[in-house]
């Protein structure tokens, strides 16, 4: 019979029992782990901590204006880390065009502190409590994007297309570069070079 099952696709009851449901000993096993991680990044979150402290003192923000939340994660190739999250209590009209001068700050001082930062903090996001102090813009219609965008290249010199130039000048042009082109280059006296003997 279970020849038969196979053959015409039925399914193995025994081999499906348990599949889908991870047993108790994989639930434990992935507990384990997690808070093998946990204890393992408790000073590397301290050191988060201290970092965003001195990042902030160093730059005269409040100390009641930022805060920030770690995430201890386990990947699925058992690689353990964490992410952070800067919370942005208040003031957020002020920092907002700080952000990411502040965030490189941050980064600069966690590496120097241990240079392998970035093998364990995978990563560094922000986030907003309430509403602006002092309110905030509508958002912009689509074409504003695009508009601002041009409007970049253009004062960065992306503007790659030859400048306008009549018929009349670029003719002058050509013929001048065939000109010297066509002249034969002047031949140069090439020293001698020592023979060996």
């Amino acid at each position: 019979m279970g020849l038969m099952n196979k053959i015409l696709g039925g399914k193995d009851k025994d081999k499906d029992k348990g599949k889908g449901q991870p047993s108790q000993f994989e639930e434990s096993q992935a507990e384990t782990a997690l808070e093998q991680t946990k204890s393992r990044n408790a000073p590397r979150r301290e050191l988060v901590q201290l970092t965003l402290r001195e990042t902030m003192r160093r730059h005269g923000i409040p100390t009641d204006w930022i805060d920030c939340r770690t995430l201890s994660v386990l990947t699925k190739h058992h690689k353990s880390g964490m992410h952070v999250q800067f919370l942005v209590r208040q003031s957020d009209h002020q920092i907002l065009p700080w952000l990411h001068a502040f965030q490189e700050s941050f980064w600069e001082q966690v590496l120097r502190t241990d240079p392998l930062a970035h093998e364990w903090l995978f990563s560094v996001g922000w986030e907003f409590y309430g509403k602006s102090e002092q309110g905030f813009h509508k958002m912009p219609g689509a074409g504003a994007w695009k508009q601002e965008m041009d409007d970049m290249e253009r004062d960065a010199g992306g503007d790659t297309q030859p400048p306008e130039e009549s018929e009349e000048d670029l003719a002058t042009d050509l013929e001048k570069l065939q000109a010297v082109m066509t002249q034969p280059a002047p031949l140069t006296e090439i020293p001698d070079t020592p023979r060996k003997r």
